[in-house]
């Protein structure tokens, strides 16, 4: 069977996605989406991206944005994808706000002069409200932040384990430069027995009291990317939590740019860009 898709490429900081409007009819038949994720997302041999960003209708928003890594699973929500769908909602229906539905709950996407500023929730930072991504044994109470824990390969870490619509592991360092990122993604990201979902592994350096540096190994990519909006939502959240930064809007620097975030008690925002790199249509064999 062969589909022929219509598609935008956007990019966030230089995090990719491949966007598919499916609010007025279906394009990828719901059987198919995880495989066309795997075939298209496949940098080289085809478009090339972190994500493929599935818009379709929702009773409760303007548009559901469901989030497919290159590895054919369905994240739960994506940082720098949502500031690219609202991008692309706000061109296509003239808003300068919209709402959009994610597995991770509502979410509220402003348009600020040339950015987008997102209400990213509260953080999630006790076990029980993060059981099903932790396999320890912590009660339900404990708050997951600036842990000693053990693992293979790097030894004993400073971690801290909180969710922001995405489960991350937080470890701050000295240099992230000069870390390889990659000894921990295998200690930790893909250490399913204490991770039975995985987890995206942010190696976080404070340059002073209101910048932080980040460098994400994302869980579904299974690979770093150039800036991940939900990891350094994670990052900045703890590092104030953890009196690293003392400002409550921590400007974040990674590969692909810069984000800011605003920690308030029970809500955090992101601000960041998103640019629309060009539109194309692909036919994917299924």
């Amino acid at each position: 069977m062969k589909l022929v898709i219509d598609f935008i490429k956007y990019h966030g900081c230089g995090n990719d996605f491949i966007i598919v409007d499916e609010l007025e009819r279906e394009i990828i038949p719901e059987k198919y989406k995880g495989i066309v994720s795997k075939k298209i997302c496949k940098r080289r041999f085809s478009i090339g991206a972190d994500d493929l960003l599935d818009l379709v209708p929702s009773s409760r928003a303007d548009a559901w944005m469901r989030i497919f890594d290159p590895d054919g699973s369905e994240a739960d929500m994506c940082g720098n994808g949502i500031r690219c769908a609202a991008s692309y909602l706000c061109e296509k229906t003239g808003k300068s706000k919209v709402i959009i539905e994610t597995r991770a709950g509502l979410r509220e996407v402003v348009k600020v002069n040339d950015e987008f500023k997102v209400s990213m929730g509260r953080l999630l930072k006790k076990y029980g409200e993060q059981r099903k991504f932790v396999n320890y044994s912590f009660k339900d109470e404990d708050e997951l932040l600036d842990l000693k824990m053990e693992f293979p390969i790097i030894g004993e870490v400073n971690i801290s384990i909180v969710n922001t619509g995405e489960p991350h592991a937080v470890i701050f360092v000295e240099n992230v430069e000069a870390e390889d990122l990659e000894k921990y993604a295998k200690a930790i990201a893909k250490n399913k027995s204490v991770f039975p979902r995985g987890i995206s592994v942010n190696l976080v350096q404070v340059i002073d009291e209101k910048t932080i540096k980040v460098r994400t190994y994302e869980r579904g990519v299974w690979n770093e990317t150039l800036a991940c909006g939900t990891g350094s939502t994670a990052s900045a959240a703890v590092a104030y939590l953890l009196g690293k930064v003392r400002s409550r809007e921590v400007n974040v620097k990674v590969k692909g740019g810069e984000l800011k975030i605003i920690v308030h008690e029970n809500q955090l925002y992101m601000i960041g860009p998103a640019e629309k790199v060009f539109t194309g249509t692909i036919e994917v064999e299924v």
